[in-house]
């Protein structure tokens, strides 16, 4: 697995200097910032309304730093100040456990207004990462937060795929933490993956027998959607997730070990 991601190197090279992760500082912001981002993002994803007012403040404060490293590119749609604030609060969820989380390898993101074609494939399309940026469909973003039963979330789905790319292939921003964590759970859920395979019966959605990235990401949104049920009917791998991520969902308190 390692392998082939070292093989994908030279496509997710840096394509530009980057500040080294410790000289990006975690801002605290305004009131009227923290309010206002409190009711927006709150108003669509539940995972910000069961955090502690400390951890909701931590949660903002990320928000709108990750905001401020971003480029946002609009298709299809016109601006709203909702769209960064939820997009990078899609982030900030997958990554609120550790200690680098700005993705610093990706400065661009994408927002179409719905499903799309890439070149000449027929395929629709709701969501992908590329070396240029990471795109996203916002009608189906918008979906993905309205369900909290279904296990589909493009958001949490195509951050996932970010954040691993991000620690392979950037030069600055990669969590040390989270590559060896990610080692020790490829290792961990080959097993599982296998045995999904040749059953081809699983509590996740068929879209993880695709591959091993596949299921690291549909894994990731069933972590978030339905923690007690995956816990439940997968217990090794739920475990695993809540290691290489250092979060447990299924708590207020969310962050396992604050002081990685």
């Amino acid at each position: 697995m390692l392998s082939f991601l070292r093989k994908l190197n030279h496509f997710f090279a840096p394509q530009r200097l980057e500040l080294p992760a410790q000289l990006i500082t975690e801002e605290s912001v305004s009131e009227e910032i923290f309010n206002r981002y409190s009711y927006i993002i709150g108003s669509r994803i539940q995972y910000f309304n069961e955090l502690s007012a400390e951890l909701k403040q931590k949660f903002i404060n990320r928000v709108h730093n990750y905001i401020r490293q971003k480029q946002f590119h609009y298709i299809g749609l016109e601006p709203k100040e909702e769209i960064p604030i939820l997009t990078a609060s899609s982030a900030v969820q997958v990554t609120f456990g550790l200690k680098s989380y700005m993705m610093q390898h990706f400065k661009n993101i994408y927002i179409l207004a719905d499903a799309y074609r890439m070149d000449n494939d027929e395929e629709l399309y709701i969501g992908h990462v590329a070396p240029e940026g990471i795109y996203l469909s916002w009608k189906h973003f918008l979906f993905g937060y309205s369900d909290n039963t279904d296990n589909i979330n493009v958001a949490v789905h195509e951050m996932s795929h970010a954040l691993l790319f991000n620690n392979y292939f950037a030069k600055y921003g990669v969590d040390k933490n989270f590559r060896a964590n990610y080692e020790k759970f490829s290792t961990t859920t080959g097993p599982i993956l296998a045995d999904v395979i040749t059953r081809r019966k699983s509590y996740l959605r068929n879209y993880a027998l695709t591959n091993i990235h596949e299921f690291w990401a549909v894994s990731v949104e069933a972590f978030f959607e339905n923690p007690a049920t995956l816990k439940e009917n997968m217990p090794q791998l739920y475990e695993a997730l809540c290691s290489v991520l250092n979060q447990d969902p299924e708590t207020t308190h969310k962050i396992l070990k604050p002081e990685l």
